[in-house]
């Protein structure tokens, strides 16, 4: 129950700082490299009260071995979804993104784990959903390339998050340590590549706003995957993510084919619920 509640929650959430990021990037107000670091200011903020309320920070030396990895795909992951948001329409972002749940229970299935008919039923939905929304044009293809490698790469990320928060780390101790690092990377990445001091951004409401929304979807997120399945709590995220990029989409960057995503981002969800 909190898995979904958490992914949903965080999904629709997490829609108002993707928006923020689209537009002022797309109007040059901030570069992808500064948005990339306020989120993650936010999401180490949060994570770091969490620590300290619950007294929760754990982060064994023995997760190394697969820590390292997923700290260089998080880097990838976060540095292409910037340019994802930036260059694809939420909707195309949303659809695409979906794909990470088949490959998930796909790797279940290698790992030994039995994938039931419904859930290959589903996994046929939801592909038959992208393939029809972009062979008909209802979405549009501009950047699809940086969401479908987000998508695909989640799945590795998301595998060893797991395996790190079941075997080693807490939820806090791996994502505070993940954050610090990403936040090192972007905050030079601001300096050197785009000439922006990201601090100076953080006087503004708008990019404040922007982190903030980021930094409680992010711990959501977190503990939505902690708590239960990682397929289950994805699956929540992913089709709340649809219906939450359509909407904005239409009603912020003007985006068209509204009914006909809302009809397909529906049968998409039923998808995504067939799979769990």
């Amino acid at each position: 129950m909190f898995t979904v509640l958490f992914a949903t929650i965080g999904s629709f959430i997490e829609e108002i700082s993707g928006s923020i990021i689209k537009f002022e990037t797309v109007h040059k107000k901030e570069s992808i490299y500064t948005a990339a670091f306020i989120n993650l200011c936010f999401a180490v903020i949060v994570f770091t009260v969490l620590a300290l309320v619950r007294d929760s920070f754990v982060f064994a030396a023995a997760s190394l071995p697969t820590f390292i990895p997923r700290v260089l795909l998080e880097i990838v992951q976060l540095q292409v979804t910037m340019w994802a948001i930036m260059k694809a329409d939420r909707s195309t972002y949303a659809f695409v993104r979906n794909l990470t749940i088949p490959v998930l229970l796909m790797v279940d299935l290698f790992l030994g784990f039995s994938v039931g008919l419904w859930q290959w039923f589903g996994i046929g939905v939801i592909l038959l959903v992208v393939v029809i929304a972009l062979t008909k044009h209802i979405i549009k293809t501009g950047g699809i390339g940086f969401a479908l490698f987000t998508a695909l790469n989640a799945v590795i990320t998301i595998s060893l998050f797991k395996y790190n928060v079941t075997n080693f780390n807490s939820v806090e101790g791996e994502q505070i340590v993940v954050t610090l690092i990403l936040l090192v990377y972007f905050f030079f990445a601001s300096l050197l590549v785009a000439r922006e001091n990201p601090f100076k951004f953080l006087v503004h409401k708008i990019f404040l706003g922007q982190g903030a929304s980021h930094g409680v979807a992010s711990a959501l997120e977190a503990f939505a995957i902690s708590l239960g399945n990682p397929s289950i709590a994805m699956a929540a995220k992913r089709a709340a993510a649809v219906l939450a990029g359509i909407i904005s989409g239409r009603h912020y960057f003007f985006e068209t084919h509204f009914m006909i995503k809302i009809v397909m981002g529906l049968a998409l969800a039923g998808g995504l619920v067939l799979l769990v």
